[in-house]
């Protein structure tokens, strides 16, 4: 496994996996730093927000096309998720160029995407929960997931690695980038969320370590091990393993300041 990783250190600062620089893969793991949303939001944030306070329409947008920027292109080329925690996976085709930024989102929960359009860049949104990202070394087909504890539950990097075979993807050559979230130094879960897991597979219980009445969930370590039992080989994935919570400075934190905060963002294209 590949737990090296670049920071870009600039007017909009990202992280990038060397394991997908390696294969000349464009892709970004966004901080909160470089765009022009403030207060709780500021100031690169990627959603309205679900507290009380609410960013502004033309801000968001603002910072979609700050981000579209690094790659050369433009918030018309986005595809954006729209995440309520499902497991569900869509083929985004040239029509969805624009979704959720220039065109409606999508009318259902749709927390993956994969593409085999160029210069589409798939956009999924986080603040604790886990934005995965998946290519195959040739560049012709590419994925990105939103991962929290229910997503990663429901297999969703499994369904998308699934629809990008299904699409010509060779399983053994695609790589994948597991990007910033929160670590289980700071995700503490209740006994709920070990039955959920367990039941499914007892072999699960190694994600957690009991702590009181409770657990910490190793989100991380989730992540890698479910996509290892998809098929993906160890050294095709990479671990940016920097908790969201303990960084205040460069991410945005649902566990640290609640509902009224921004939302990062991670995007990558062919």
């Amino acid at each position: 496994m590949n737990r090296d990783y670049v920071f870009k250190d600039g007017k909009i600062p990202y992280y990038q996996s060397r394991l997908f620089n390696e294969y000349g893969v464009e892709h970004a793991f966004f901080t909160r730093i470089g765009g022009v949303s403030t207060g709780v939001f500021e100031s690169l944030n990627f959603a309205k927000g679900a507290g009380d306070i609410t960013d502004s329409d033309e801000n968001i947008l603002k910072n979609h096309e700050l981000a579209a920027s690094v790659f050369g292109l433009s918030g018309c080329d986005i595809c954006r998720s729209y995440q309520t925690h499902t497991s569900n996976v869509l083929l985004a085709t040239e029509e969805d160029r624009g979704r959720g930024i220039t065109k409606p989102q999508y009318s259902e929960g749709v927390d993956g995407m994969v593409t085999a359009e160029k210069n589409l860049l798939l956009s999924v949104r986080s603040a604790d929960c886990v934005p995965v990202l998946l290519c195959d070394k040739s560049k012709s087909i590419c994925g990105a997931v939103h991962a929290g504890w229910r997503g990663t539950l429901g297999g969703i990097t499994k369904n998308a690695i699934e629809l990008m075979v299904k699409k010509g993807a060779r399983r053994e050559d695609i790589i994948c980038a597991v990007g910033p979230c929160i670590a289980k130094c700071c995700y503490e879960v209740g006994s709920e969320v070990y039955a959920e897991f367990t039941a499914k597979n007892p072999e699960y219980s190694r994600f957690f370590t009991p702590c009181g009445e409770k657990y910490m969930l190793d989100l991380n370590f989730a992540n890698e091990f479910i996509l290892i039992e998809a098929g993906i080989c160890e050294e095709n994935i990479s671990l940016l393993n920097i908790c969201t919570k303990c960084n205040p400075e460069h991410f945005f934190s649902h566990r640290r300041n609640g509902k009224n905060r921004g939302t990062m963002s991670a995007l990558i294209h062919i």
